[in-house]
């Protein structure tokens, strides 16, 4: 029998063995010879690729020699790609736009998704430096950076496009070369950030023509945007997106204008299977208003998130009843309020009586929300009766159920329930192991919480990795 010459085995069958392989195993065999190295390069494995560039846990030159190997070799094979690099370090930023620029050579690409490894949610978020000269360089290359965004874009076919957590500057140009080259493929756009953006959104110029390429996008079936002065004029566009799934807004100040009924009448008209997930972020103003000047019967809400808005608005969670067969998670976080005994209005006083106790709104909404499988609410007292009462209504269809240890009040003279029997108690209706949260353990800061909270609703491209 003759000797088997290993490295000449042909690419067909090679490529078929590596098939079998998991990840780490094939990048292993691929050290065996030139030829088989070759082989790993091959689009068959790469149809993925994160690329995560933030010089926290290695050198900068480690990181420009990985970013080097993956201009070279991987970024051109794969399909989807996902970029994660800091944008407070000019040469992070540097090397993600060389990233960009070696995709242009892609002929696969079909998924874009960039974020950043770090996020403040102060209006200078983007480009923190301790040298305000550096300011002015940083933002022309972030506009570099979107040029080159744009020039890839134009390849077309492009499936889903997210630029996470800040501002992208020339986003009407970035609609108009969507729209122009793969308004027939795109389904995924999220844009939406995690605070308000560098720039004063009221300067930038508002293209009509925008509104006719956000139309065309037929085929879109999941949208985030900032909520702002500029991109709620293109509410109506959204009509034509008759596949529209989920629709993400983010709320970073007050708008200005009130967004009619009419608008979301017409939306669930024509985008029947559309969800909407409401986000306000760091607005005491637009919580304080958000049952007259936001919330629309006629919205298809199902998620509301309120994060670090510094107060409970009582009115708010009366006006959800309106949403009852639609709601499905509501999540209310302030590390320290103005109104921490918001949810025991009533309840608590030296001589009660039942006319004067009121019920928790939370209480109502548990038991008239048929939907409800979230509910996350830290800051605010809550009575150990109402979080059992909350957990009994919803029993096992609640599936994350929130508090922290220091709101519920084991301490007020009518509580008559101990920790350990209201875990027991929770846990029994819930049929899960559950007990409440500590604070020390969860806030490490407002904006890696709230990170964290509105990155679920990208979970569904970034599983993708």
């Amino acid at each position: 029998m003759e000797p088997v010459d290993w490295n000449a085995l042909p690419s067909l069958a090679l490529h078929q063995i590596f098939t079998y392989l998991l990840p780490e195993s094939r990048v292993a065999a691929s050290s065996t010879c030139k030829h088989w190295r070759t082989a790993l390069y091959h689009p068959l494995f790469w149809h993925r690729l994160s690329l995560d560039i933030s010089s926290t846990r290695n050198s900068f030159a480690d990181v420009k020699s990985k970013v080097k190997h993956a201009n070279k070799n991987l970024v051109t094979l794969v399909r989807d790609f996902r970029l994660i690099f800091d944008s407070r370090s000019s040469q992070c930023f540097e090397l993600a736009s060389s990233v960009i620029r070696a995709l242009l050579d892609n002929q696969l690409l079909k998924n874009i998704d960039i974020e950043l490894s770090h996020c403040e949610i102060s209006k200078d978020e983007v480009f923190q430096d301790s040298s305000d000269q550096l300011c002015p360089y940083r933002q022309s290359i972030q506009h570099y950076f979107e040029f080159a965004i744009l020039n890839v874009i134009q390849r077309g076919n492009i499936e889903g496009f997210s630029f996470g957590y800040f501002m992208f500057y020339y986003w009407h140009a970035l609609i108009h070369m969507l729209a122009k080259y793969s308004f027939h493929s795109l389904h995924r756009l999220e844009l939406a950030g995690l605070g308000p953006s560098v720039c004063n959104e009221s300067n930038i110029t508002y293209f009509n023509s925008t509104y006719d390429s956000m139309s065309s996008l037929i085929n879109l079936k999941k949208l985030s945007l900032d909520l702002n002065v500029n991109t709620y004029k293109l509410l109506p566009a959204l009509c034509s997106m008759s596949n529209l799934e989920i629709l993400v807004l983010h709320v970073h100040k007050d708008l200005g204008v009130e967004i009619s009924d009419d608008v979301w009448a017409n939306l669930k008209k024509f985008c029947p299977k559309l969800e909407l997930r409401l986000t306000i972020i760091n607005c005491h103003t637009v919580a304080k208003n958000l049952h007259t000047k936001l919330l629309r019967p006629s919205m298809p809400l199902t998620h509301l998130k309120v994060l670090f808005c510094n107060m409970i608005n009582v009115q708010v969670l009366h006006k959800l009843l309106e949403y009852k067969n639609t709601l499905q998670s509501l999540i209310w976080v302030d590390e320290h309020s103005v109104n921490p005994t918001a949810l025991l209005k009533g309840h608590w006083h030296h001589v009660p009586s039942a006319e004067d106790i009121e019920t928790n709104p939370l209480i109502i909404l548990s038991w008239q929300c048929t939907k409800l499988a979230e509910l996350v609410i830290f800051g605010y007292f809550i009575e150990p009766i109402d979080v059992c009462g909350i957990a009994r209504l919803r029993s096992s269809k609640l599936k994350r159920y929130e508090l922290l240890e220091e709101d519920i009040c084991f301490n007020q003279p009518q509580s008559m329930m101990f920790y350990d029997d209201l875990v027991l108690d929770v846990s029994n209706c819930m049929d899960t192991n559950w007990k409440p949260l500590n604070k020390n353990n969860l806030f490490v800061s407002h904006s890696h919480y709230i990170l964290k909270c509105i990155s679920k609703d990208l979970s569904s491209s970034l599983n993708n990795y």
